[in-house]
């Protein structure tokens, strides 16, 4: 795999949706519930993305968000076509395209690609984080009384009560909590030092894989929001520009209660 195909790919998908940005009379529907869409740029992004793949990786399957697909063993690849679709369907040039390669269940490369920012961030495991082809080194010692902290509003509403108590409880502990509605978008943020902590629950592996990828070349850190060690499949993430913010992280979101949330079913 050429991490520089992936950059092409994803670029690509991006071209597709800028077309329909801000396009009036945008088709879409609900999933989840009113906030969780899917429009047709999501579904164009996904053929063009699931196409180019299949073209120039004919025996790696791809597994995304929308037109998911069965996979056997192996490594696969895990799109997200348009990460913050809410954004996008009412004009906000927040969101982004997200693809990353599995191996093992864990990523191993992934790029992230913000085309209404002109906005790219890439890594290869082993091999750095580069954001619009500079290497990524966070030296970050911003203290958590300075820090912008981002989150995003989980879908599940069992989740909705937890996530208001974790907002108040860590704005009060940073200079600012936003809410911005792009994890991977987010997850690089962090890496590029633009933001100094993100957490979220609720989330899906194709929402963080990549992401997680690129700031972890960058040299943040990521667990669990309990601190425990990050899995993938468990849709939580607390993502720090450096490990200080992360332990004062850990322990004002240990006063949330956090015991009611981790066995919840998604």
């Amino acid at each position: 795999m050429k991490i520089e195909d992936l950059i092409y790919i994803a670029q690509s998908a991006g071209k597709i949706l800028l077309g329909y940005f801000r396009k009036k009379g945008l088709s879409h529907s609900e999933k989840s519930g009113k906030s969780d869409l899917v429009t047709e740029a999501d579904l164009a992004a996904q053929e063009k993305i699931t196409e180019e793949l299949a073209r120039l990786y004919p025996d790696i399957p791809v597994i995304g968000e929308e037109g998911k697909q069965e996979r056997g063993e192996g490594p696969y690849f895990l799109v997200d076509p348009l990460d913050g679709t809410l954004n996008f369907f009412h004009g906000i040039p927040y969101f982004s395209v997200s693809i990353a390669l599995m191996e093992d269940e864990k990523p191993i490369a992934g790029v992230v690609h913000a085309p209404g920012l002109g906005e790219t961030f890439y890594a290869v495991k082993g091999e750095g984080a580069y954001f619009n082809n500079e290497k990524l080194s966070l030296s970050s010692r911003v203290q958590i009384s300075g820090a912008i902290a981002v989150t995003g509003w989980p879908y599940d509403q069992r989740l909705i009560k937890w996530t208001e108590k974790a907002i108040s409880l860590v704005q009060s502990k940073v200079q600012e909590v936003r809410i911005m509605g792009s994890a991977a978008l987010e997850m690089c943020y962090v890496a590029a030092g633009f933001i100094d902590v993100y957490w979220e629950v609720g989330l899906y592996p194709w929402d963080l894989a990549a992401g997680v990828t690129i700031l972890k070349e960058a040299g943040g850190v990521v667990t669990d929001v309990d601190g425990a060690s990050f899995e993938l499949s468990s849709g939580r993430v607390l993502a720090c520009g450096n490990r200080s913010i992360c332990k004062e992280m850990i322990l004002t979101l240990e006063k949330t209660g956090i015991a009611n949330i981790l066995n919840i079913d998604r």
